[in-house]
């Protein structure tokens, strides 16, 4: 789960620039499909279950398909972003975007550990 300031625009980026499909949303949530198994939720300030809140954040990464990270980072770049790319060799390469909040999506051609 990410807190959001604008929901409407954090649903922009997530849905329209990185392709997300919308699971569900609310007047002040938003769910997104993220691969067969998992969920982005977007939420605006508020505290959670739990007692959980948003805090600051480093980044979380996406898989993308080695043979789909051309086409997706062309993509950001289409919508006026402007990735930062890197090359780790054998463990993929790599495109870091900042959405409307200030949280870094990296995509990551490395499917991770074994």
């Amino acid at each position: 789960m990410l807190e959001v300031a604008d929901l409407d625009a954090a649903i922009q980026f997530y849905s329209e620039v990185l392709g997300l499909p919308v699971a569900s949303r609310s007047e002040e949530r938003a769910w997104f499909r993220v691969g067969d198994r998992a969920r982005l939720g977007l939420w605006t300030p508020q505290v959670g279950i739990a007692g959980g809140q948003g805090g600051a954040h480093v980044h979380f990464a996406m898989h993308v398909a080695t043979e789909d990270y051309d086409r997706a980072v062309a993509h950001l770049r289409e919508q006026g972003y402007h990735p930062h790319e890197e090359d780790f060799e054998e463990n993929g390469r790599a495109a870091y975007v900042t959405d409307p909040d200030g949280n870094v999506v990296e995509l990551w051609t490395w499917p991770g550990p074994a």
